[in-house]
């Protein structure tokens, strides 16, 4: 996929817009890793606390990537990420249609919508409830998907100031 660098930017876009408190309904997407030609990627807290303590890097392909030396703080907030992606073009219509109508539940407040000059789409929404939030970034271009999924419980003030220490 083309969207590696919007991704980045989109990602680091979200954890800075997302306010203290959340958790939505990840389970919802869980039915995601049963569609054939659909992979999915876990990474629960167990992992991503051992990579803040250690300074250690978390990869998710070329879409998503951690370092524990400077996202420390970040990943400590962070409860589970998931991946999925596809890049057949039948998988990827059933991974992009599924996601649109979870999005439009009433739950899902937009945060960033774009398009690229390469006409793909990029779209970050969140679900807050109690004191998790759930943060979902969806990119789809021609007959590919992807979806990032971040449960956690992120705090904004902590954000910036971990922000202005690593600069």
């Amino acid at each position: 996929m083309k969207h590696t660098s919007l991704i980045k930017v989109a990602l680091c876009a979200t954890i800075m817009l997302t306010s203290t408190g959340a958790n939505a309904s990840s389970k919802d997407f869980k039915k995601l890793a049963k569609i054939e030609g659909v992979e999915h990627v876990h990474v629960g807290k167990f992992l991503l606390n051992l990579a803040a303590k250690n300074g250690g890097d978390i990869d998710l392909g070329e879409n998503i990537s951690f370092s524990g030396n400077k996202s420390g703080n970040i990943l400590k907030k962070i409860d589970t990420i998931d991946v999925y992606t596809s890049e057949e073009r039948n998988s990827a219509e059933q991974l992009s249609q599924y996601v649109r109508n979870i999005l439009d539940g009433n739950s899902w407040e937009p945060l960033i919508n774009m398009t690229d000059e390469d006409g793909e789409k990029v779209k970050i929404y969140q679900n807050q409830q109690g004191k998790h939030t759930t943060v979902i970034i969806f990119a789809e271009e021609e007959n590919e998907a992807s979806l990032v999924v971040i449960d956690g419980k992120l705090d904004m003030a902590q954000l910036m100031e971990q922000m202005n220490k690593e600069n």
